[in-house]
């Protein structure tokens, strides 16, 4: 057996504790004053962006980038745990309730993974859970944006029910036309079919494994910290850019997960990549010279040094200032981009034109 992602990292368990989401820089910008960019997010330019005129910044553009996002936005479903089941759900309901059947734990794990590659996973991996890895809590704004406060946020402990043990980790690959066209309303286009694809995709794989008799809980950013669940599913590196460096794709995918108590066999981290990775980040820096927010890390290698006030200290990594990208998401309305695009792995070179993009 080899390292576990919290090995590779270094995990420091007198320092390190599971992330509370209300320290992420999302809800920061909505609550905490001293935010560099307290109650501003990515509608905040959006309306100038728009009426400047400028290629990739029109409503056109802004049209494509809005339609991207609606399963994602408009699927709440999708962040119910134990749904009830429906005879709207096209499976008898006495079926659903039956025990499982005894399936053999090698054939469950064949037909899980292909089920996710049926249902839209670019790659699936399986992990075991991590705790470390899962959020210490969740945290939701309540009443209006201008007034919150922290002590405004509902906050709810996060966790998993007894025996889901295991946790299915899939990545999508986001279009690369959109990427090409960072940092403008194409490039966050592709990462909004990629959101809307992780929705649809976590829960219709939560929905095959409840099918079966099993609890299933779809989750995209939520629940748990995605990309050492990944790791520890053997489908990719950590990278300097903080992402994960898919095998195929590089940092162009988004990943989503479920957890289940489905008994699975599980895959563990791909060490010899993960060396690849870490040995290229080291000499590699087109991620951080391609930074408008300075946010990336130039040192040699992963480190210790937390860069903001939004990191979770307590591992060894290249930690990136998100309170600083968070900056230049609000500047351009998106989510930037360049980090993804400028990668060599991310099989993207070459910027597009918003012509080019559309001619296409």
């Amino acid at each position: 057996m080899g390292k576990t992602t919290a090995e590779i990292f270094e995990l420091d368990t007198d320092q390190y504790q599971r992330f509370p989401e209300e320290n992420n820089c999302f809800l920061r910008a909505l609550y905490d004053k001293e935010f560099p960019s307290y109650q501003k997010d990515l509608l905040t330019n959006m309306v100038e962006l728009v009426d400047s005129g400028e290629k990739g910044y029109r409503r056109l553009d802004l049209a494509l980038y809005a339609a991207s996002w609606t399963i994602d936005q408009h699927m709440p479903f999708a962040a119910k745990w134990f749904p009830k089941p429906s005879s709207n759900d096209y499976i008898p309901i006495d079926i659903v309730k039956r025990p499982p059947d005894n399936i053999p734990v090698d054939e469950l794990t064949k037909y899980t993974k292909r089920a996710a590659r049926f249902l839209g996973a670019s790659d699936v991996g399986i992990a075991k859970v991590d705790p470390n890895w899962i959020l210490k809590n969740s945290a939701k704004a309540m009443g209006p944006a201008d007034e919150l406060t922290k002590e405004k946020l509902r906050l709810t402990n996060v966790e998993l029910p007894e025996g889901v043990t295991n946790c299915i980790v899939c990545a999508i690959e986001m279009d690369p036309s959109g990427i090409r066209n960072a940092p403008n309303f194409l490039e966050v286009a592709s990462v909004g079919m990629g959101y809307s694809n992780m929705t649809a995709l976590s829960v219709s794989v939560a929905q095959f494994i409840r099918n079966l008799g099993y609890i299933a809980i779809p989750s995209t950013n939520d629940t748990g910290f995605s990309i050492p669940l990944a790791i520890d599913a053997g489908l990719g590196a950590f990278g300097r850019n903080g992402l994960l460096i898919h095998k195929k794709w590089g940092p162009r995918i988004r990943l989503c997960k479920i957890f289940t108590n489905m008994p699975l066999n599980t895959d563990e981290p791909d060490y010899g990549y993960i060396g690849k990775i870490a040995q290229y980040c080291k000499g590699c820096r087109k991620c951080a010279e391609e930074c408008e927010a300075e946010a990336i890390s130039f040192a040699d290698g992963p480190d210790r040094r937390v860069r903001c006030s939004s990191n979770n200290p307590g591992v060894k990594k290249w930690y990136v200032d998100t309170n600083a990208c968070y900056g230049i998401w609000v500047k351009h309305g998106t989510d930037c981009g360049n980090c993804i695009q400028v990668c060599p792995f991310s099989k993207t070179p070459n910027k597009l034109t918003p012509d080019e993009f559309w001619d296409m």
